[in-house]
């Protein structure tokens, strides 16, 4: 049994200096997989001259298909820097490559559509994306960057088809978005014929059960047609698909309850909607409006000035204040509290590196760990951000 103890040394010296060779034979074949032009076309591109490293690895591409990858990535540089004509210039030259794989080539042209649509050539984008769906096996994304491409041109139907292609892959989602496509064919509706745009409204709730857009469309469409009943069925729904947009129905709300000479039932609606949703400022205004018109300016205001004390906010405070001129006795301590609550919430001090806000000073910031970048700063009205209009 001795000797097979004086075997073990060897075998391992055996085992070491075959896995030596067959790692020096695999760093070697690595090193010569790399043609001298590749680099001589990266140092073009370093010394901002892709033209001439275009054409290197154009040249590089006809001798190894291996440097596909390379070649894509270097494409999609250039779209992202604006060079569209050089993308392009890359892309063509793959897809007419005869040995290319045909993964290879429709990553190729989902990249050469994806250069026409920067460039704002939509019509060739599309029939290189159409080109792909006729392929044995479509690319998804071919689907995704049509679908992106309809929606653009607003070319609503085509949209919703191409979406119905892709709901096998996330049903929630895309679901939700055929429903707000199906909205848009609504709005383009209601003003020529309502009761098509009641059938696309339909058909948006069938993909999403809890588009808001859609009961606050279909509203508009009853109310258009003095239908006020319906509407406010139809706007019952927001509270329960989701609350945060029942600011959006509230004067809807008002228009019917109006219309029907129901204005204490929506009074009482509304107290009850604020005992489920006591911050709900919007709720707060409509309530103040529906007062004011049923028992006048200074109730209103009475009503206003009590929530303001209990939840300050700017809107109802604007609000109270186009109301009528108020004792300062009234006003004075509104206005002080507003302001203290703007100032305590406001932000005190801000990394001028990483952008960190507090209420206290850091010579060392918590956030990007700089020093000396932390300066005090005071509130502007001019430092909110305006609301742009679109």
């Amino acid at each position: 049994m001795e000797w097979l103890f004086l075997l073990l040394p060897i075998a391992a010296l055996s085992g070491w200096l075959s896995a030596r060779s067959h790692y020096k034979k695999r760093f070697s074949a690595q090193q010569n997989c790399f043609d001298p032009d590749y680099f001589k076309g990266l140092n073009y591109l370093l010394n901002e001259q892709p033209d001439k490293a275009i054409d290197v690895f154009i040249r590089l591409l006809e001798v190894n298909s291996d440097t596909v990858e390379t070649h894509l990535a270097l494409a999609n540089l250039f779209r992202r820097r604006g060079e569209i004509e050089r993308a392009i210039r890359i892309h063509q030259n793959l897809i007419a490559r005869p040995t290319l794989k045909p993964a290879q080539r429709d990553q190729a042209l989902i990249e050469l559509g994806l250069d026409y649509m920067s460039a704002g050539v939509l019509d060739r984008a599309e029939q290189l994306f159409l080109e792909l769906l006729n392929s044995p096996s479509p690319p998804t994304d071919a689907y995704k960057h049509l679908l992106g491409l309809y929606q653009q041109q607003k070319q609503w139907q085509k949209a919703i088809d191409m979406a119905k292609k892709l709901q096998s892959q996330d049903p929630t989602k895309i679901g939700a978005e055929i429903a707000q496509l199906y909205c848009e064919l609504a709005e383009q509706a209601i003003k020529v014929d309502a009761s098509r745009a009641l059938s696309f409204l339909k058909q948006a709730n069938q993909f999403d059960a809890n588009c808001v857009r859609s009961a606050l469309l279909e509203a508009t469409v009853h109310i258009q047609s003095d239908h006020f009943s319906k509407a406010l069925k139809s706007l019952a729904k927001i509270e329960q698909q989701d609350p945060h947009y029942i600011p959006e129905a509230l004067p809807l709300l008002k228009t019917c309850y109006q219309a029907l000479n129901k204005l204490p039932t929506f009074q009482i609606w509304l107290k009850g909607l604020l005992a489920r949703h006591p911050l709900m400022v919007s709720a707060h205004l409509m309530l103040a409006q529906v007062i004011e018109i049923e028992s006048g300016t200074e109730k209103a205001q009475a009503y206003l000035q009590t929530q303001l004390q209990q939840h300050p906010s700017l809107e109802g405070l604007h609000h109270l204040l186009s109301m009528g001129t108020l004792s300062n006795q009234v006003l004075l301590p509104l206005v002080h509290d507003m302001t203290d609550s703007l100032l305590q919430h406001g932000r005190r001090y801000v990394c001028q590196h990483c952008g960190f806000s507090g209420k206290t000073m850091h010579w060392h910031c918590p956030g990007c760990q700089h020093w000396g970048t932390i300066r005090p700063t005071e509130l502007h009205f001019s430092s909110f951000e305006p609301i742009s209009e679109h």
